[in-house]
């Protein structure tokens, strides 16, 4: 029997073998899935896996090609993924290396629009609270925007023709491709810096989604948001949208729109002054005609002054004399009075009524020495009897007597029965010199016959 040869790969060799195949079959490919177990590394590459009803397959993303998307990437997403397939030979599996991701259905901008709307939302930047008002006259305008554009133009112009003495200041900058987001914030930033602009106009002319995407640009939008100055977002058309739109100040459907918002427009000014000076001028003539006509009664009312002056000038002749007589009066009384409180006031006087109030004072300091010796004396007697009776009355009086009072030793409770206690017992035994300490030998329960003695 022939040997059959045998061809025999290593796993190496082998995996080597359907990495070729596989890499040379499919060196780029479209595929598309839903996106589950989304982890980002620490070192920036994302790993994901793609699938379908029936299938899946691990996908790597590196970080260089991460920078370029402009939506979030998450579980449940279906996207188009744009790659190579190739074989990680550790492990003996095969992988995409993705290169491309795009959102299947809703387009890429619109989902990363819509992404980084809700974060900024999130943090607060589209807030009521946080807008500033416009000043109502503004003296220095500010503009951002391209300085070849159409939309400089009509702000210049409208603003020249509602406010010519308003002056403006621009500050230009590309409104469209990569560069315009980072341009845009330096642009807002030499204006903010420079100090000088009450109210700033930020935007473009219309155009596509594409055209108008710098104003959607993270960095563009929190610029806006952080700016001290108050600012008019006019970003393409009425119809047109973006975050500026929702972090600025105030949105203007146009640039047009928001020159007329931050510019007054003189002649309406000019007319309210007509207007006011108008009213001004009724209202001084009125005044006038009213105070001429108050002067007019007022002479009439004093046609005679003298006659006046001399009714009042005897008014107070009468109350002059009056006064002088009054005080003259209370003078005299007030003399009198002091006579009589001199008279009372002599020395002799006060001596004497010194003199008997000494004399009273003794009177009754001896009086009150006699009362309080003799209630002093009283209840010392009748606090010595009543310790008389107390010393009779207490039971340790009987044991000078020969008596004595046993008490148990554990809780110094009165023995008055030999059952009360048992044989080992301690007990004290109080005597009139002193107390004996003992212990029960024998507990005689037999009752004790009581014997009269007579004397």
């Amino acid at each position: 029997m022939e040997s059959i040869s045998r061809n025999i790969l290593t796993v190496t060799q082998l995996t080597e073998e359907i990495r070729k195949i596989l890499e040379g079959t499919f060196p780029s490919v479209w595929v598309q899935g839903e996106i589950s177990n989304f982890k980002r590394a620490p070192s920036g590459h994302s790993y994901f896996t793609l699938k379908d009803d029936a299938s899946q397959i691990r996908c790597v993303m590196f970080k260089n090609q991460n920078r370029f998307l402009k939506f979030k990437i998450e579980d449940g997403l279906k996207v188009l993924a744009w790659g190579r397939v190739n074989v990680y030979s550790p492990r003996g599996e095969y992988q995409l290396i993705v290169e491309t991701l795009e959102p299947a259905g809703l387009g890429g901008l619109m989902l990363a629009l819509e992404q980084l709307k809700a974060k900024l939302a999130t943090e607060g930047l589209f807030d009521v609270s946080r807008k500033m008002p416009l000043p109502r006259r503004p003296r220095n305008i500010g503009v951002v925007t391209s300085a070849s554009g159409a939309a400089v133009r009509d702000i210049i112009r409208i603003i020249r023709r509602r406010s010519p003495g308003i002056n403006i200041l621009l500050s230009p900058t590309s409104v469209q491709g990569d560069k315009a987001p980072d341009e845009i914030v330096e642009a807002l930033g030499r204006l903010a810096g420079l100090g000088k602009s009450e109210v700033i106009i930020i935007g473009r002319g219309g155009g596509s989604i594409e055209d108008l995407w710098a104003f959607n640009d993270e960095k563009v939008v929190r610029a806006i948001a952080s700016c001290q100055i108050p600012i008019v977002s006019a970003v393409g058309h009425e119809t047109d949208f973006t975050l500026s739109d929702l972090a600025a100040d105030v949105r203007a459907s146009t640039p047009s729109a928001a020159a007329e918002i931050v510019a007054p427009d003189d002649s309406e000014t000019w007319d309210t002054i007509s207007h006011l000076t108008t009213r001004l001028r009724n209202a001084v003539s009125n005044c006038l005609t009213r105070n001429f006509q108050t002067l007019d009664d007022l002479t009439k009312a004093f046609q005679r002054p003298l006659r006046r002056i001399q009714e009042e000038r005897y008014k107070l002749e009468d109350l002059t004399g009056r006064m002088r007589n009054c005080s003259l009066r209370n003078v005299n009384s007030s003399r009198r009075d002091l006579e009589s409180m001199r008279a009372r006031l002599r020395p002799e006087l006060l001596r004497r009524s010194l003199a008997l109030s000494s004399e009273s004072l003794g009177a009754l300091s001896s009086r009150l020495e006699r009362v309080t010796r003799t209630s002093l004396e009283e209840y010392r007697n009748r606090l010595n009897g009543l310790a008389a009776q107390l010393d009779a009355l207490s039971p340790f009086k009987i044991l000078s007597r020969g008596y004595s009072i046993t008490f148990k030793k554990v809780d110094d409770s009165i023995i008055r029965q030999a059952g009360s206690v048992a044989e080992g017992d301690e007990i004290r035994t109080l005597v009139s010199d002193g107390e004996i300490v003992s212990k029960v030998i024998l507990s005689n329960l037999t009752p004790v016959k009581s014997t009269i003695i007579k004397e």
